[in-house]
């Protein structure tokens, strides 16, 4: 299989985009294209007695859980075991992967596992991911008020055909795909516009109301172009005092993101659960610090857990019990 087929297929399974801000997921050592992988080798964390099993396996892929390159490289000598990775890896045409934290995020990754392990249980992410897409174009949306046609016909006009500054400068007009909205108060419906390869198509007036007619118009823009529908409208003192700026956020994933807080449908003593861990974990043993006033017979309703050491998803969450790899 292609090298490339194969990545888009692992990012299907766990997007990168939803991997920490910190981490460093993705493919981290790539040889000379074009690169087919016959053998995929699998391994938690990538050393150098793993890496010489993967070429004996002659592996073309390593997907190593934890990244064997985290922090930059200044140079790639045989100094350290991290370098000598690396140097290995590329004379023997061998591929480096990491998920990482994508993995742990994922909805059928490592902590949607590790709850399944606790018995029947309603789980949500602890810190939800946000969608990597979304179909609203820009990071904002600006909203302002005209009160006369002429001042809509103005704020439209500029739209379409790009935006003027002072001292000549052409302020460019916003991105394919952007949309403005407009609905007159006391009227019925919103009246969508929409700027499709920076055109006006066929734009609908809103109706006219009793009394003094005003039209609120909405539109979505990116920073860039936020700041110059600012400048525009900030010539107009009525149309820059009724201006309003909101943020806009991708929409949350409820089943995706980094630890889960688990409800039991059915409250289970401390030593019941540890059984169950254990078991699932396949494990003989854990490390249990028990808290104050806490007995192995005290009762536990709501499990909070992470994958990794969880300290900064953990902090602050409330639950009878912390299941983390690190104590």
């Amino acid at each position: 299989m292609d090298l490339k087929a194969l990545l888009s297929s692992l990012n299907d399974f766990a997007s990168l985009s939803f991997a920490e801000s910190w981490d460093n997921v993705g493919l981290l050592v790539e040889p000379s294209p074009p690169h087919t992988v016959n053998t995929l080798f699998l391994t938690n964390d990538l050393t150098e007695e793993v890496m010489e099993e993967a070429l004996q396996k002659k592996a073309d892929l390593i997907l190593s859980y934890h990244p064997p390159i985290f922090r930059p490289m200044k140079h790639i000598t045989w100094k350290t075991w991290k370098e000598r990775l690396v140097i290995r890896a590329l004379e023997n045409r061998v591929a480096i992967y990491s998920p990482h934290t994508a993995y742990d995020a994922a909805p059928q990754g490592v902590n949607s596992w590790l709850a399944k392990g606790l018995g029947t249980c309603i789980t949500r992410p602890i810190h939800p991911s946000k969608a990597p897409n979304y179909p609203t174009e820009g990071t904002h949306r600006l909203e302002f008020s005209a009160n006369h046609s002429q001042d809509l016909d103005k704020v439209l006009s500029a739209v379409k055909g790009g935006l003027t500054m002072p001292a000549g400068c052409r302020l460019q007009p916003l991105p394919p795909g952007v949309g403005v909205s407009l609905c007159s108060p006391g009227c019925p419906g919103t009246h969508s516009v929409d700027l499709t390869s920076l055109e006006l198509r066929n734009p609908p007036l809103p109706p006219k109301c009793d009394g003094e007619e005003q039209t609120r118009i909405s539109l979505n823009c990116t920073q860039k172009a936020l700041m110059q529908v600012l400048a525009f409208l900030s010539q107009d003192r009525q149309l820059y005092q009724k201006t309003e700026i909101l943020s806009l956020e991708k929409p949350l994933l409820l089943h995706t993101g980094m630890g889960r807080l688990c409800t039991l449908d059915e409250s289970a003593p401390l030593a019941t659960m540890i059984e169950r861990i254990k078991k699932h974990l396949k494990l003989s043993h854990l490390r249990l610090a028990l808290g104050v006033g806490r007995t192995l017979e005290s009762p536990v309703k709501v499990v909070a857990l992470c994958a990794g050491s969880g300290g900064s998803v953990l902090q602050g969450v409330e639950a009878d019990l912390y299941l983390t790899g690190f104590l």
